[in-house]
């Protein structure tokens, strides 16, 4: 239910990744052994717990990313992430056309206070045709197709148990889907978008994919 294990396809699509990515939540790093072989330039690795610095940067050594990944002490949110860019040198020029070819988004939106918002400064960090990979826990889809009654029942029970409180501010029942294909403000804003429940008759269940922004 929680194993840091990734979900299928999530492995797949960020050894594809390339050129310069924000990898958003990387925590300890366990995941960076999927970048390893990827053709990229520069990694930045956003994570606003200091403490998991140290096994961070180990773990960029021993994937062979040293170097090319760098971490910044910053959240999602754009009240940190956007300082943290700056003083990177990143938005010198500001903004503009957008700064990253990838974005990564692995468990992170559930636990982050202002979703619409960091998901909207998110969109305009990717550059045109860039893509964002998202692996966020989200509400199970029933009454609508593809969903279960019961494991939709207990996901309400872990709501009221205290999920959030007890597992770091994880919101396991958001609409993450619709908040991403919200954050271009128009409906065409995503030139792509392949998003998929892989297991709807789960309690906590993935949302899982990618969407990429038009050019």
């Amino acid at each position: 239910m929680l194993s840091a294990e990734l979900p299928q396809p999530i492995p797949s699509l960020l050894s594809s990744v390339s050129g310069t990515v924000l990898d958003v939540g990387p925590g300890s790093g366990t995941q960076l052994y999927t970048m390893r072989l990827a053709k990229t330039t520069t990694i930045y690795g956003a994570e606003p717990e200091i403490a998991l610095h140290d096994q961070l940067r180990k773990n960029t050594i021993t994937n062979g990313l040293e170097g090319k990944y760098k971490i910044l002490a910053c959240g999602a949110e754009k009240e940190t992430l956007v300082p943290a860019l700056a003083k990177a040198g990143l938005l010198q020029e500001g903004v503009g056309n957008g700064l990253f070819d990838y974005i990564v988004c692995l468990r992170v939106l559930c636990g982050v206070t202002n979703v619409q918002e960091t998901v909207d400064g998110l969109y305009k960090l990717l550059k045109p045709g860039g893509t964002l990979i998202v692996a966020e826990h989200v509400k199970n889809p029933w009454p609508e197709k593809g969903g279960w009654i019961v494991p939709w029942a207990l996901q309400k029970v872990y709501k009221v148990l205290g999920w959030s409180f007890w597992i770091g501010g994880c919101n396991i029942d958001r609409d993450t889907k619709r908040i991403l294909l919200n954050a271009p403000g128009s409906s065409d804003g995503w030139q792509k978008v392949h998003l998929l429940i892989p297991e709807p008759w789960n309690s906590i269940p993935y949302l899982l994919g990618y969407l990429v922004k038009k050019t």
